[in-house]
């Protein structure tokens, strides 16, 4: 009898592993928006010793037929993590067959949150968790889009600067909020080298919000450490620094 039940209270512990293995970690958080849906989706890769590493990101849908031009956007977003982390599950596969044990237990987790959703914007801020031998890492990433033509916007097409006055407007703010100390060796070159032209090859951390714009850069943007340094450009103090077909009425 003894045995029997603890066969029964081992199945029931790895039943509820399994459920906990395919439930996110992080949670997307699009409450807010009346429309847009999604579901966090996860794949752990193992082997024999056990995991290797566990991948999440986010899958996005629609409640309605309005919005074809922002879900497309959203699924090739979606679809260019899914293919980044078929390459990275492949590589650890590989080095773990190896015998490298430094690759396992690793965690790659990408999940958003909803800023701004409106007839003008819809704006998603991206966190992504990385954990390895290394230690914990958090990033930042900002999902930007003309609500009406779903295409991905650059901060050059919200603010009213060049990429030369847009970094030296930012690099004056962060010196004056953490100091330049904080700020490395060459902080004008860095978020110089992550403003473009074209969105999908910019990597400004910044989103749209309902009162203006907000960066989210961390020290280790500048040099070492993950300490967040967020930013925040308002609307209504400067109204002058925006094309208005972004802005709020103020």
């Amino acid at each position: 009898m003894k045995k029997i039940t603890g066969i029964l209270v081992l199945l029931f512990l790895m039943i509820c592993s399994m459920a906990t293995a395919s439930q996110p970690e992080f949670r997307s958080d699009v409450s807010g928006s009346k429309w847009l849906q999604v579901k966090d989706r996860t794949i752990e890769a193992k082997d024999r010793e056990g995991l290797i590493l566990k991948v999440q990101w986010p899958v996005f849908s629609s409640k309605d037929s309005s919005h074809g031009h922002l879900i497309s956007s959203l699924k090739k977003e979606s679809d260019q993590t899914r293919s980044f982390f078929d390459k990275d599950i492949r590589e650890s596969k590989e080095l773990a067959a190896k015998g490298n044990r430094d690759v396992r237990n690793g965690r790659w987790l990408v999940y958003v949150e909803l800023q701004r959703d409106d007839s003008r914007v819809l704006s998603l801020l991206e966190h992504s968790y990385h954990r390895d031998l290394a230690g914990e890492r958090w990033g930042y990433a900002g999902l930007n889009y003309d609500a009406k033509t779903g295409k991905k916007l650059s901060s050059l097409d919200v603010f009213k600067l060049s990429r030369e006055q847009l970094a030296d407007t930012l690099l004056e703010r962060l010196t004056k909020k953490y100091g330049r100390r904080v700020l490395g060796d060459n902080p004008r070159r860095m978020i110089l080298a992550r403003i473009k032209d074209d969105a999908d090859m910019e990597f400004l951390p910044w989103v749209l919000t309902s009162s203006g714009v907000s960066f989210h850069f961390r020290t280790g943007d500048f040099g070492r450490g993950y300490r967040p340094l967020p930013l925040d450009i308002s609307f209504r103090d400067e109204p002058h620094l925006f094309h208005k077909r972004y802005m709020l009425t103020y």
